[in-house]
């Protein structure tokens, strides 16, 4: 039973780390069986293997999408900002950042960093939770072997962070959809991931929350570069 003091996110939350970890059971056993059937699965059973692993991955964001969005509804989130060194933050992400699908497809992950060292005022776990939604795009729309580019510039009080991928690109009658809450632009993967049509509406809700903007630029055929604009400042 759940104490009416506690908030629907907390409630949520708990559901959703609830799954996440009967999910990783799922793969954890995935991953065994796929290990004692290695070299003696017909192609049938290797495909029953990736598809597990591929469905499981898919929940686990969808889960965490939810979460997020969530906490979107409340009229006073909770930001927790700290001065972080911009550089190192973007350096972290892109060196950590992990999917089954930037292994599977070969995706090479690229930081160019830049001489002057930017201090910036953010809730680091909210702005680094947009960046993943950013890159898990990126990489999902991508082609095999071509590479993502992770950059920032600054110019007067702005950090301007651009991701650059050489994935399918957007249809221009899509583009107007792309930020909506579970838009009718969501489309498959180049390798047939899933989405929810959650992602970069949740990225921008998380960036207007820090007084920033996000906006794209796509040429279907060549990819997509996603720019995220956030104000150098002392305070949120």
């Amino acid at each position: 039973m759940i104490n009416d003091s506690v908030s629907g996110e907390e409630v949520l939350t708990r559901i959703g780390r609830d799954l996440q970890g009967k999910i990783a059971r799922i793969r954890s056993c995935n991953h065994m069986l796929s290990a004692f059937f290695e070299g003696q699965a017909d192609d049938d059973q290797r495909k029953c293997f990736e598809a597990i692993e591929r469905d499981c991955a898919d929940l686990k964001s969808i889960i965490h999408n939810l979460i997020d969005l969530d906490r979107c509804y409340e009229e006073n989130p909770d930001l927790q900002p700290s001065p972080i060194h911009l550089n190192r933050f973007l350096s972290n992400l892109v060196s950590d950042y992990d999917s089954e699908s930037i292994f599977k497809k070969r995706v090479k992950l690229h930081f160019e960093d830049i001489d002057e060292p930017i201090h910036i005022m953010i809730d680091p776990r909210a702005i680094e939770r947009v960046v993943q939604l950013v890159l898990s795009n990126a990489v999902k729309f991508s082609h095999p072997d071509t590479e993502i580019i992770v950059k920032f510039i600054r110019y007067a009080n702005v950090a301007n962070i651009s991701v650059a991928d050489q994935g399918i690109g957007i249809p221009k009658k899509l583009r107007p959809y792309l930020f909506s809450k579970f838009t009718k632009a969501a489309r498959l993967g180049t390798a047939g991931e899933e989405s929810a049509g959650l992602g970069l509406y949740l990225a921008k809700n998380i960036v207007e929350k820090h007084q920033g903007s996000i906006w794209l630029e796509s040429e279907e055929g060549i990819g997509t570069n996603v720019f995220i604009n956030l104000p150098i400042r002392d305070r949120i």
